[in-house]
């Protein structure tokens, strides 16, 4: 759901006409349109700037999250499952980065939470694309987006939260 509604916010604060076009948005990665997001644009309030910025943060940080439980390998760890994804189980050398994602009750609850943010954050940004009289409204939720952006760092980088001695 996230995904959808970020390339119809990308088109919009991009002033992209896709009718009849095939958009650029169809052969680039997540990470590209997450980049796009936070990209300096002048009909975009400062503020409001500051917010994107937030968002692709924490985008980025669950796309890791995500594509670490989808593609990733399935260990056992304590009371919870852990996914790596390209764990270099065998001495492999991977283009993209290990990482993992721990999975519980609490954990999908904080990515569920920080994805419908992000959700309410490109649904506020292509209204004020479409209403520049709205733009205030992303910048209200500030704050929950910094908490989300918080959250998915937490999830993120949990592996190396739990290690640390003062966790």
């Amino acid at each position: 759901m996230f995904e959808s509604r970020l390339e119809m916010c990308l088109w919009a604060l991009r002033g992209d006409q896709v009718a009849g076009t095939r958009p650029w948005t169809d052969k680039t990665p997540i990470g590209q349109w997450l980049d796009e997001l936070a990209a300096e644009r002048q009909h975009v309030p400062a503020d409001c700037l500051h917010v994107l910025r937030y968002a692709m943060n924490a985008g980025k940080d669950l796309a890791d999250y995500r594509h670490a439980i989808v593609h990733g390998w399935m260990f056992a760890t304590g009371d919870m499952p852990t996914f790596i994804r390209n764990p270099g189980l065998f001495g492999e050398k991977r283009h993209r980065p290990t990482h993992d994602a721990h999975v519980s009750e609490n954990l999908l609850d904080m990515a569920v939470d920080s994805a419908w943010t992000l959700c309410q954050v490109v649904s506020l940004a292509k209204a004020g694309c479409d209403d520049p009289t709205t733009w205030p409204e992303l910048a209200a939720i500030g704050s929950k987006v910094r908490r989300a952006m918080s959250q998915a760092g937490e999830l993120r980088h949990l592996t190396e939260l739990m290690n640390h001695e003062k966790y």
